[in-house]
């Protein structure tokens, strides 16, 4: 189960950060929505190890609130898939950006084999208790050959103290056995550039701000507050460092593919069915007419419309996600996450 700290720091925030962004302006989105530790310098790393171009599918595994994405949609010009297991982090990112998101867990990724070209992971390894099965299943979704931009909080050594609530930081030994034993090699590794632009901070801390304003007497507010101080004392102690990798899939799978991966830029069998599903189901979702049902008195209520068009968006969303995988870009911005296959309380950064 996922903590509660964890919860009020990547799910109830990213909610308040998305409220504060409408009030102050969408040039506030990305800075606030890369808190802590997304900056400048440590994404144009990232984007230029990976070789981000125009086109490139990026699956962001743990998206957050999507600011990291959404930069690299802006500054590369790629074609970016979120997937987020907390759900008001995937409405934030969705509200902000308009980007395709999907609600599911990192450990069960509901996209076929080798059908992605570059994946980021920043700031999730640390938060969960199987990093190996994460870094499996990002290794599945890519390409041979692929990018995997990773930014990990690293223990100096094994006697490091626990550190806040939820995170369970690697060695740096550690973190080379797991890359190597999921099928990935490290390229490059740095320590996380510390220097971000006075516009961009202050940008980010504006929506601080008005975020402390509204929600400083919430229970969760509080939790995420001890979070963030906790990780200040161990940075400062020097007993853990942020670090960036460059790792690359090893060609020749890590584990048998299970379904069939993309080729040529057409339509496999398993995605036109997978699409056809969406269909049927998007067709009886808009057959139900939740807006006729909203207007009766709630005792006539066969069931809550609210259900039934979150369930509609969220089918929307993850057809949109289809046809990008598909090589189409959709019809319009997203309006909501859409619900993967699995949508367990994940852990994630």
């Amino acid at each position: 189960m996922t903590a509660a700290a964890m919860v009020a720091e990547f799910d109830a925030v990213a909610g308040w950060t998305a409220d504060a962004v409408e009030q102050l302006g969408e040039r506030h989105a990305i800075p606030a929505a890369c808190r802590g530790s997304a900056s400048p310098a440590a994404l144009a790393w990232l984007a230029e190890a990976c070789e981000l171009a125009p086109g490139t599918r990026l699956l962001d595994v743990g998206a957050g609130a999507g600011g990291p994405a959404a930069w690299a949609a802006k500054r590369f010009g790629v074609r970016p898939i979120l997937l987020e297991p907390m759900p008001a982090a995937c409405r934030a990112a969705s509200r902000m950006f308009g980007l395709p998101v999907i609600l599911a867990d990192g450990a069960r990724i509901p996209l076929r084999d080798g059908t992605i070209d570059a994946a980021w992971c920043l700031g999730v390894l640390d938060t969960v208790r199987d990093k190996a099965a994460l870094l499996r299943e990002i290794h599945r979704v890519l390409a041979p050959g692929a990018s995997l931009g990773l930014l990990v909080v690293v223990a100096r050594d094994a006697r490091v103290p626990a550190g806040p609530e939820g995170n369970l930081f690697p060695t740096q030994h550690d973190l080379v056995r797991l890359l190597a034993g999921t099928g990935f090699d490290l390229i490059e590794q740095i320590e996380r550039p510390g220097d971000v632009p006075l516009s961009w901070t202050r940008r980010a801390e504006q929506v601080a701000a008005v975020v402390a304003a509204r929600h400083r007497a919430d229970r969760a507010y509080a939790l995420a507050a001890h979070q963030s101080e906790s990780f200040t004392r161990l940075f400062g102690s020097g007993q853990i460092s942020m670090q960036l990798i460059h790792a690359v899939k090893r060609r020749g799978p890590a584990r048998q593919a299970s379904v069939p991966a993309l080729r040529g830029g057409t339509m496999s069998t398993f995605e036109f069915e997978f699409k056809a599903e969406i269909e049927v189901e998007l067709s009886l979702a808009e057959a139900s007419r939740p807006e006729e049902v909203a207007g009766l008195p709630v005792a006539e209520w066969p069931f809550d419309p609210a259900d039934a068009e979150r369930e509609e968006i969220g089918l929307r969303n993850l057809m949109g996600a289809a046809e990008e995988l598909g090589g189409h870009h959709p019809a319009g911005p997203a309006t909501g996450p859409a619900t993967g296959e699995a949508t367990g309380e994940a852990e994630r950064r």
